[in-house]
C-alpha cells in the first residue's frame, strides 16, 4: 500500500468527481485486462507470469484484484539469487507524497539497500505535487539520470520518448519478460500504460484501479435508523439528510464533489470518456449527468454539505471526519489504513464503507476507474549492456511481498526499524522516517492488502475491491494519446470544477451547465475528442 501524506492522500478527487477530460487516478495488479479498448496488440505486451509463492489468506475472485495476507510469511528469502550490480551506480529521479526521509549517510535501511543491490542506488525525488517542474528542469538541463519517472501529464510525450529514453520493446515483450521475472509478475493493465507508438517505454507503478471511497462513520450510523448501506437514491438522499444536524454543528459530507461521484456512478454513467465503434463522448456530455448535477444541488439546498465544503482542503475534510463533524468522506483507495490510523484516538471510533448502489430498481452501477499504473519508469538511452543492469536493479525493486527484499524496503532491518509480534512487522518511530525513502515510486512489485496487527482492516479492504472490481467503469483511452489533453486537459477540467462548483453553491442554475460543456468543446474538448479517434482508428483492431 502507498504510503500517502494526509494532505495528499485524496489529491485530485474533487476535480476527478467533474469526470470532464482532464481525471486520472490510481491503479492494480492482474494476470488479465478488462473494460479496455483492446488497441495494444497483445504481441507488445510483457508475458504475465505470477511472481513469489506466498500463498494468501484472501484470494481475488477477479483478474484485477489484489491477494490480501494477515500475516507476514515465516522465514522470508530472498527473490534475486544474485546482486543486480557489481558495484557502481544507479541514478534515478521520482516523486513522492511523504516527507523527505533521512539521506543516506544517516539511513541504515538504505545503506542495507545498497549492500544487497551490490551498489548504490541514488534517488532524488520532489513532491508529487511539485514534481512536474522538476521533471520539466531536469529534462531541459539534459544530463538525466538513469531512471526518469513519468508521472502526470507530459505535453509531446511520445516525441520525447523517443528522442531520450529506451525502447524497451525488445527487452520486456512477450517472452523477453522472463528474463526479469519479478517485473513479469506486474499486471498486464498496467503495462498499457507504457505503450506509445506501439512500443513499450517503461516499467508501471502498478496500482490497482479502485480509485477512490466513500467512507462512512459507522458508529454514528448505528441505532440511529438510517440506511447505513443505502440500496437506491432515495436511501441515499435520506442518508446525508438524517445525518445532518446543523445545530450540532453537524453536516453528511464535506465534499460535493464527492457526492456528484457517488450518484454518477449510481446512474451508470462511465468514468471520463465513452467509446461506441470508434467514436468517442465525454460523459459531461450525457444528459444523465446533468440529472446528477440537479439531485447533488437538491442536497446541498436541504443543507447536507459542510458550509465550508466547496473551498476546504483535503486535510480540512479528513478532520472533520475524524471528529464527527461530517460523518462522510471521499478518499483514495490506498488510504484506507490511514483512515483507521486516524480514529484509532476517537472513543467508539468505527470506519465503514458505502458500496457503489444502483438509481433505482433498473439501474446498474459502476464503480469510478483508476489507471491500472500512476506512472512508469523511462530508462534514459544507453548501450544494451547498462539497460540490462537498470532492468536487473528495478526487477530487484518489485521483488514481491513474503521475500526478504520486499521486507527490508517495506518495514527496514529487525530490532532496528521493527519488531515481529507473532508473524507481523511492527514499524517503530525511527523506521516510520527511515522507510520514507521513495523506492516504490522508482519501481514496485505487484501490490498486496496486508495491514500488520489488523486483520480486520485487510479483510474490510479486500471485501470493498471484490465488490467493486465487477463493475469498474471501462477506460477506451488506454494506449492513445492527446496532446491537447496533455497541454490543456488541466485548465479545461478546471474551468469545469468551477462551473459545477457555481451550481452546488447556488450562484448558477442546473441549466447553466450546457454552456459550460460548450465552453469545454469549443476550448479544446473537441480536438481532445478528435484525437483519440484518430489514435484509435490508427491503432487498429488488436
Amino acid at each position: 500500500m502507498d504510503a500517502l501524506s494526509r494532505r495528499t492522500l485524496l489529491k485530485g478527487l474533487s476535480a476527478a468527481a467533474v469526470a470532464g477530460a482532464a481525471g486520472s487516478a490510481l491503479g492494480c495488479s492482474a494476470k488479465t485486462t478488462t473494460g479496455t479498448s483492446g488497441r495494444i496488440g497483445a504481441d507488445i505486451l510483457p508475458t504475465f507470469a505470477q511472481a513469489g509463492n506466498a500463498e494468501p489468506a484472501l484470494k481475488s475472485a477477479h483478474p484485477l484484484g489484489m491477494s490480501g495476507y494477515f500475516e507476514y510469511p515465516p522465514n522470508p528469502v530472498a527473490a534475486v539469487s544474485t546482486p543486480p550490480l557489481s558495484g557502481g551506480q544507479i541514478s534515478a529521479l521520482t516523486y513522492t507524497f511523504d516527507p523527505v526521509a533521512p539521506g543516506k549517510s544517516d539511513n541504515p535501511l538504505w545503506q542495507e539497500v545498497d549492500k544487497r543491490l551490490g551498489g548504490k542506488l541514488d534517488i532524488t525525488y520532489a513532491p508529487a505535487a511539485d514534481y512536474a517542474q522538476r521533471f520539466a528542469t531536469t529534462v531541459a538541463g539534459g544530463d538525466l539520470p538513469d531512471l526518469v519517472s513519468i508521472y502526470g501529464s507530459v505535453q509531446q510525450l511520445p516525441a520525447l520518448l523517443k528522442a531520450k529514453f529506451t525502447d524497451l520493446t525488445e527487452y520486456l515483450s512477450g517472452d523477453a519478460i522472463k528474463d526479469y521475472p519479478n517485473l513479469a509478475g506486474l499486471s498486464t493493465d498496467s503495462w498499457r500504460k507504457t505503450v506509445y507508438g506501439n512500443a513499450l517505454w517503461g516499467v508501471p507503478i502498478a496500482r490497482v484501479p479502485i480509485p477512490g471511497v466513500a467512507w462512512i462513520r459507522a458508529d454514528l450510523v448505528a441505532g440511529s435508523g438510517l440506511p447505513a448501506q443505502p440500496k437506491d437514491i432515495g436511501e441515499f438522499k435520506a442518508l446525508l439528510k438524517g445525518l445532518t444536524n446543523e445545530r450540532k454543528s453537524r453536516w453528511a459530507c464535506g465534499d460535493p464533489g464527492g457526492t456528484l461521484t457517488m450518484i454518477t456512478a449510481a446512474l451508470g454513467i462511465p468514468g471520463n470518456w465513452i467509446e461506441d465503434g470508434g467514436k468517442f463522448a465525454s460523459n459531461i456530455e450525457l444528459e444523465a449527468y446533468e440529472k446528477a448535477l440537479a439531485d447533488t444541488r437538491e442536497l446541498a439546498d436541504a443543507g447536507v454539505f459542510h458550509p465550508d465544503g466547496l473551498v476546504a482542503s483535503n486535510n480540512q475534510r479528513n478532520d472533520w471526519f475524524t471528529n464527527g463533524t461530517t460523518p462522510i468522506v471521499f478518499g483514495g483507495y490506498a488510504g484506507w489504513s490511514k483512515y483507521e490510523m486516524w480514529g484509532a484516538e476517537v472513543p467508539g471510533f468505527k470506519l465503514g464503507s458505502l458500496a457503489m448502489f444502483g438509481y433505482d430498481a433498473s439501474s446498474k452501477p459502476l464503480h469510478p476507474r483508476g489507471s491500472a499504473a500512476q506512472a512508469f519508469t523511462a530508462v534514459t538511452q544507453a548501450e544494451p549492456g547498462r539497460i540490462r543492469e537498470v532492468l536487473r536493479v528495478l526487477d530487484w525493486l518489485a521483488a514481491p511481498f513474503g521475500s526478504s527484499e520486499y521486507l527490508l524496503r517495506s518495514f527496514g532491518i529487525e530490532r532496528q526499524t521493527f519488531r515481529f509480534e507473532g508473524r507481523d512487522p511492527i514499524v517503530n518511530s525511527r523506521g516510520q522516517n527511515l522507510r520514507l525513502v521513495p523506492f516504490g515510486y522508482v519501481c514496485g512489485p505487484t501490490q498486496a492488502i496486508y495491514d500488520p496487527g489488523r486483520r480486520d482492516v485487510a479483510q474490510a479492504r479486500f471485501d470493498y475491491q471484490e465488490a467493486a472490481l465487477p463493475i469498474l467503469a471501462p477506460d477506451p483511452t488506454q494506449g492513445l494519446y492527446s496532446q491537447t489533453d496533455a497541454a490543456k486537459g488541466l485548465q479545461l477540467g478546471k474551468d469545469l470544477t468551477d462551473a459545477r462548483n457555481g451550481i452546488l453553491a447556488g450562484r448558477a442554475p442546473v441549466s447553466s451547465w450546457k454552456a459550460a460543456v460548450t465552453k469545454w468543446r469549443n476550448g479544446g474538448g473537441d480536438q481532445i475528442r478528435a484525437e483519440y479517434e484518430q489514435a484509435f482508428s490508427e491503432a487498429g483492431p488488436k
